[in-house]
């Protein structure tokens, strides 16, 4: 309404005086400090916040040994970020700042603190690189602003794991910021630090080889003078891609393998998701914990490019090139998200939008609301945003409490994606750890209705079920279904043994344990089962051989039992 009041006052004011004078910037002091402070004020409850149990406790329970000592940190770079080797990411960067966090003090704190830390950086260089991109200060600050509290990047910053799109921002927007230093002074040391980032940027994620591609767009757009005097940094970039190539093909293979025509194929049933995306850096009032393409509207996302098209329109003096930047921005990206087969990750999560959504940003620079002919009334426009902002920051706070812990964060994202399988199967697990059996079986029972293959539901449906009745007949069929979706799963296998042990079938009981010892020699139930069931049978022999096996593997004796063995 405000910016529609403005707009009829300009026209007036540019029938009156047909000659437009530029209006009076608003001062920002100290913008950078107001970037921090604001920062931490928003983010500083999320410090305080435990585990999703989405890939972070991975990193920081399962990679406990790895990661505490230091002599693993070369390591880092010559395997996967899950796998050693069989794995579809490499990201030697992240890990090593999980390192760090590690060696540092071990505690969730820390963490939580370095996620901050990035953001704090990456909305630093932000307002720098808006005003090497000649936006104007008080325009630059009010969008730098509004990416520090933004509730769809909040992700990024609360969820542990997330914090490889904002270390990926702070890096290209670094190197960014020094290749225009460098075009502009001619200084080689701003060059050798463009190239040092634009590696980091590349050893952090994928996605970073999408930086040389934009910085070449700048120059055709912006500064093409300085193209035929830049071959050497052309080879820089073709350098470094060529260490990284070569790191990454000698470190990992990648688990799943698609065609191009599946790809290409992907790449289509995806395409919703730029206007999903749009919508949730536009409007943020559809967010998710746990996003699915599914799940999310495409009306905000319509909403939102009709909005932008609208006030770039109306502004008859907006810059083309820097329109057509941004949205190259936006697009380039964001496209290698689209690009993660299904068997990986389904998700279409809001921390992908954190680099992306610096090029809506750019779009929004060149609006009407940002005319470089005079609207009256600046500040009230500059307040506006400044309200937006507090909104923001109002939506983000109840956003980022989502993440606080396991089941606050899965009850979400069951509620948010309700077709996810995955969703409901982790939020029933999490209740059936908390001995909240009814709740779990009702949520189990959902992810079994939407998907039955999914893994470890039927195992746990069977677990709710012993729950009521520990010789319920339908047990094994579920326990089978699981070890035909999930084979060698050892907990399965073991609930296998025992329940063909509760019905007197001791052939299938002792061949179930037996490859419980066999997947998992350091299994002492299993062992100590087994060894009970050949005690009962009179195979005093077989059970002597399994025990000298396993003295001679080192694998462990259960304690007590070889004297009951030899008394046979």
């Amino acid at each position: 309404i405000l910016a529609i009041k403005n707009l009829r006052k300009f026209m007036k004011k540019k029938q009156e005086h047909p000659k437009i004078i530029q209006d009076e910037i608003i001062k920002i002091n100290y913008p950078l400090s107001i970037l921090i402070v604001i920062c931490i004020l928003v983010y500083i409850k999320s410090l305080n916040f435990g585990l999703t149990h989405l890939d972070d406790t991975i990193f920081i329970n399962d990679f406990h040994a790895l990661f505490s000592d230091i002599k693993n940190l070369p390591h880092l770079f010559f395997r996967g970020v899950f796998f050693e080797t069989s794995d579809s990411y490499y990201r030697p960067l992240l890990m090593v700042s999980f390192m760090y966090d590690k060696l540092l003090t071990g505690n969730l704190f820390a963490y939580h603190l370095t996620n901050l830390l990035f953001h704090i950086s990456s909305c630093i260089l932000l307002y720098i690189f808006f005003i090497k991109l000649k936006i104007r200060s008080d325009i630059s600050f009010i969008l730098a602003l509004l990416f520090a509290v933004h509730p769809a990047l909040s992700q990024a910053v609360v969820w542990i794991p997330g914090r490889n799109d904002s270390m990926l921002t702070t890096f290209a927007l670094a190197s960014f910021i020094c290749i225009i230093n460098y075009t502009t002074t001619r200084k080689w040391h701003t060059l050798f630090f463009h190239f040092l980032f634009l590696a980091l940027a590349l050893f952090t994620k994928e996605s970073g080889i999408i930086l040389p591609i934009l910085i070449f767009g700048y120059f055709v757009l912006f500064a093409k003078q300085h193209i035929k005097y830049n071959v050497i940094v052309f080879l820089g970039w073709i350098a470094i891609g060529a260490i990284w190539f070569y790191m990454r093909s000698i470190s990992i293979e990648p688990m799943i393998k698609p065609t191009i025509s599946e790809y290409v194929e992907l790449f289509i049933s995806r395409l919703p998701l730029f206007i999903q995306y749009i919508g949730k850096s536009i409007l943020p009032f559809n967010l998710s914990v746990f996003p699915m393409q599914a799940d999310t509207t495409i009306y905000l996302g319509l909403i939102s490019v009709i909005l932008i098209g609208v006030l770039i329109f109306l502004n008859k003096t907006f810059d083309k090139k820097m329109v057509l930047f941004g949205l190259a921005w936006f697009v380039f990206f964001l496209t290698p998200a689209f690009f993660v087969p299904t068997a990986i990750n389904e998700q279409a999560f809001e921390h992908r939008l954190y680099l992306p959504i610096i090029g809506l940003f750019i779009i929004l620079s060149e609006c009407v609301l940002f005319s470089k002919t005079r609207i009256p009334n600046q500040k009230i426009t500059f307040w506006s945003f400044m309200a937006v902002g507090i909104l923001f920051v109002v939506i983000n706070y109840g956003h980022q409490q989502k993440f606080k812990n396991e089941i606050t964060f899965w009850e979400n994202a069951a509620l948010d994606s309700p077709s996810s399988s995955y969703a409901h199967k982790m939020l029933g697990i999490k209740y059936f750890n908390k001995k909240t059996f009814d709740l779990s079986n009702k949520e189990i029972k959902r992810a079994l209705e939407i998907d039955s293959t999914e893994k470890y539901v039927n195992f746990y449906y069977a677990k709710n079920l012993q729950q009521k009745n520990e010789k319920d007949p339908k047990l094994e069929y579920f326990l089978l279904q699981e070890e035909k979706n999930n084979p060698g799963f050892i907990d399965n296998v073991f609930e296998l043994a025992r329940v063909n042990f509760e019905k007197g079938d001791k052939v299938k009981a002792k061949y179930y344990l037996e490859e419980c010892v066999r997947s998992t020699p350091s299994f002492m139930i299993a062992k100590s089962n087994l060894l009970i069931l050949l005690m009962e049978n009179g195979e005093k022999q077989e059970a002597l051989d399994y025990i000298n096996q396993w003295k001679k593997d080192k694998t462990g004796v259960p304690k007590g039992l070889e004297e009951q063995v030899n008394k046979m």
